[in-house]
């Protein structure tokens, strides 16, 4: 029997609950009266479809960085895989951590996320 996820037993210490009950990312809060809700309240595509789509709503998320192809699953695991899912280049133990902690060319993959070139949750 899968347990439904709710604001009350959110295991997750990285997602908070708005007063209306909507999650947001609480490591990275977006900022909407700054950045609006363009992309979720983040300054950028990248950061928006990584901190909000990816981290908080569990999407997969294929992007494009300097030409090369990215592809990041969430199974509760954040995992840097292939273009067809099936191959676990590197796993961390959430989407927050890969998030905060996948290097691309050397460089944090959250310093780097405005200068994603195409992004999208799948």
């Amino acid at each position: 029997m899968k347990i439904k996820i709710t604001p009350e037993n959110d295991p997750r210490d990285y997602i908070g609950y708005d007063l209306f009950g909507f999650p947001f990312n609480r490591r990275y809060p977006p900022d909407k009266k700054t950045y609006s809700e363009t992309y979720y309240g983040y300054p950028s595509k990248g950061e928006g479809v990584l901190l909000y789509d990816y981290v908080v709503m569990g999407y997969d998320v294929k992007f494009t960085y300097k030409g090369e192809k990215y592809y990041l699953l969430n199974e509760g695991y954040g995992i840097l895989t292939d273009e067809n899912f099936s191959l676990r280049k590197e796993v961390f133990e959430n989407p927050m951590e890969l998030v905060e902690n996948l290097k691309i060319d050397g460089i944090p993959l959250l310093q780097i996320a405005p200068k994603i070139e195409d992004i999208e949750p799948v």
